[in-house]
């Protein structure tokens, strides 16, 4: 969930530096949970009516007052993130504000909100990127999945007034069964509007309590061996004329790994970045609900002291110990953590290593 994974050469010597010294280099803030979708498969999204019932959205000057200190103690880099961010209600003045405070500043959206306007306003001062989800090739599958069937023209008309304004842009694909059959359609779309795509097939299970009653993952997301196919394919594309030095590459490295440790906190949360949700709750990404600090009581730079500390205590996955796939697999502290917990064991994550292992070893390269 790092929004820096391809960070440049300058950008990633700041960010190494940042987790030496263990500082916020990286603040994530969801603005809200609410969304233009309903997308089956979303670990986020909550009823605008559940929203009110826990207090509400955080005003304005909360989330500035918040990018000042953050600022004082190293944050450079901020992601806005939903649900859908430009659902916040000052999304567009706090958007701005934090430009002229000298944040880089990338986003998360479906697109669906995205008009000249809008765009108008990200031309002032441009993103780093927006990072744009798209769900599928069709209306039907925006239907089916999203329950809105008009997002995916939106969508569409976004990507067109990003690219028209020249402000870097890119797609989050997340692929599930009911959008299964449109992979080849995202991809083809992808490479007609010259927009890079990140396809992802592995689907984290639920772990927000206000949303479990409401959706199960497990059903929708991908069986293992599928979620596999769908991440090497998506290699294929993403290598290009590489991917014959990639797969020997991964095929060498499984042949000679031995055994891993145990999973521990290995990337960048509290270390470097942390996420912070619309209640005002620190905790160190998206995909983790402890340790949490609420902002509210507690300031920036105490609560980034307390949550790292508590963060360098957590109990290592031992599971994981000694397994030969790690290379290859979708494994984090987190996925394990919520695998365990949702799932009972992390027996998805295994077969779908196992899946990709095979590929691997099983691959030929096309011959012309």
């Amino acid at each position: 969930m790092d929004h820096l994974h391809d960070a440049n050469p300058l950008e990633r010597k700041l960010v190494d530096k940042a987790n030496r010294t263990r500082t916020p280099i990286t603040a994530n803030f969801e603005l809200t949970p609410t969304c233009t979708l309903n997308c089956d498969m979303c670990f986020i999204r909550t009823e605008r009516s559940v929203v009110e019932q826990y207090g509400g959205l955080l005003p304005l000057q909360q989330w500035l007052d918040w990018a000042e200190q953050l600022q004082s103690m190293g944050t450079l880099f901020i992601l806005l993130t939903g649900g859908e961010p430009m659902l916040y209600p000052h999304f567009k003045e706090l958007y701005t504000r934090l430009r002229e405070m000298g944040f880089v500043i990338t986003i998360n959206t479906n697109g669906t909100l995205i008009d000249e306007e809008m765009v108008r306003t990200l031309q002032t001062r441009k993103p780093r990127r927006v990072n744009v989800t798209l769900y599928g090739g069709s209306t039907e599958t925006y239907s089916r999945l999203c329950h809105n069937p008009q997002g995916y023209n939106r969508c569409m008309d976004a990507l067109k007034l990003l690219k028209q304004a020249g402000i870097d842009v890119k797609l989050n694909v997340s692929i599930v069964k009911k959008n299964l059959e449109d992979y080849e359609q995202i991809i083809r779309l992808a490479r007609e509007l010259d927009i890079p795509a990140e396809v992802n097939s592995y689907m984290f299970p639920l772990t927000r309590s206000e949303c479990r009653a409401a959706r199960n993952i497990q059903a929708e997301r991908l069986e293992a061996d599928e979620a596999a196919r769908i991440e090497m394919l998506y290699m294929e594309y993403k290598k290009g004329d590489g991917i014959t030095r990639y797969m020997h590459d991964l095929k060498y490295t499984l042949a000679h790994t031995e055994g891993s440790s145990a999973c521990s906190l290995e990337c960048r949360a509290a270390k470097s970045s942390c996420w912070i949700n619309w209640q005002g709750i620190m905790t160190p990404c998206v995909l983790m609900e402890a340790p949490a600090v609420s902002l509210r009581h507690t300031p920036p730079a105490a609560a980034w002291k307390q949550m790292t500390e508590t963060a360098a205590m957590l109990p290592a996955h031992t599971e994981c110990s000694g397994c030969g796939l790690r290379p290859v697999c979708n494994v984090c502290y987190a996925a394990a953590s919520n695998e365990k917990e949702v799932a009972g064991s992390m027996d998805y994550l295994c077969r779908m290593a196992k899946a990709k292992a095979r590929i691997i070893t099983d691959f030929a390269p096309v011959r012309p």
